[in-house]
């Protein structure tokens, strides 16, 4: 058996088996169209790729994304091994082809220099825990806007490309405290926004929105938030704010529901990293543990063991 990347015929026979889990509502042209375009965006054209398992005849035995994430560790800068839709066909399951799979890939990046390899898993911890991830706890939230109704005087756009080195920066500043964080330039950024925008472009009218707005002072982004969802269904999917106690966003919050006075309050949602404020005109609630499991397998030492309130960490970055 070998770990190759997945190209052309096989790659489609990826495709084929992997679209009725992860489809999202899209058909399986579209699907396609998102896959390969996100393999166009230049973060994507070096970071991520899809390796197969293979038999001597070149047939698919299980599959996976392999993404290489900049990440900081406990004051270390490196990159993190992102494992992503581990697959493995209906009819070959049960003969250890997805943990050979793993096994194989994780040991060539760790011989590449990775300092971990993360995933979500989809399924209870145990399969995962064999192979020596462990889970990292994060709380999803509810965000409800409190204080004054209406809209705050302030100026809201819709978010550009050059906007990108200032969200990177924020980032730096609102994570440089935890433990545990990735490092985010701007091409991580255009393509986390740009695969959900992507989703959205090629998907059935309504299906999902993706929405990027910023706050501008002078001429550089001060504050920003994505949001995909429907107008009455939000979901948060990164922020950031120069403001120390995020007043900013709360303000964007406020002018954003305040577009559709018509519509109810939309419900928000969001993974809240423990380092980022809480806005003063927001409180959150309905808190929970996070639905999609986050674990990570240590490749060097990291002591101690990683919590909840040491890692910052967007639900936009999701592999």
């Amino acid at each position: 058996m070998a770990l190759v990347l997945a190209e052309g015929t096989q790659l489609e026979a990826v495709l084929d088996d992997t679209y009725p889990l992860w489809n999202e509502g899209l058909t399986r042209e579209a699907y396609g169209r998102w896959n390969a375009a996100q393999l166009r965006t230049p973060w994507g054209r070096e970071h991520l790729h899809r390796y197969a398992l293979v038999d001597e005849r070149g047939q698919v035995l299980a599959s996976a994304k392999r993404y290489r994430y900049d990440v900081r560790v406990d004051g270390r800068e490196g990159w993190m091994l992102g494992i992503g839709a581990v697959f493995t066909p209906p009819t070959l399951r049960g003969r250890g082809y997805a943990t050979e799979l793993l096994r194989q890939l994780i040991e060539r990046e760790q011989q590449a220099g990775a300092l971990a390899a993360g995933l979500f898993s989809e399924i209870s911890a145990a399969y995962y825990r064999r192979l020596g991830f462990e889970p990292l706890p994060r709380e999803e939230v509810r965000l409800e806007l409190v204080g004054k109704s209406g809209s705050p005087a302030m100026l809201v756009r819709s978010g550009t490309e050059r906007d990108l080195s200032d969200l990177a920066a924020m980032h730096a500043i609102r994570s440089s405290s935890s433990r545990f964080a990735l490092r985010r330039d701007p091409a991580q950024i255009h393509y986390a926004i740009a695969k959900k925008r992507l989703f959205s472009g090629v998907g059935r009218p309504g299906l999902r929105q993706t929405q990027f707005f910023v706050a501008e002072e002078g001429a550089s982004a001060v504050a920003y938030v994505v949001i995909t969802g429907t107008d009455e269904d939000w979901t948060i999917e990164e922020a950031g704010d120069r403001d120390p106690a995020g007043a900013r966003l709360g303000g964007m919050l406020q002018v954003l529901v305040a577009r559709e006075p018509s519509h109810r309050m939309p419900l928000i949602r969001a993974w809240w990293p423990s380092g980022f404020p809480v806005p003063p005109q927001a409180r959150l609630t309905a808190r929970g543990p996070a639905r999609d499991l986050f674990m990570l397998r240590r490749l060097t030492a990291i002591e101690p063991p990683l919590r909840a309130e040491d890692v910052f960490y967007w639900r936009s970055d999701y592999f």
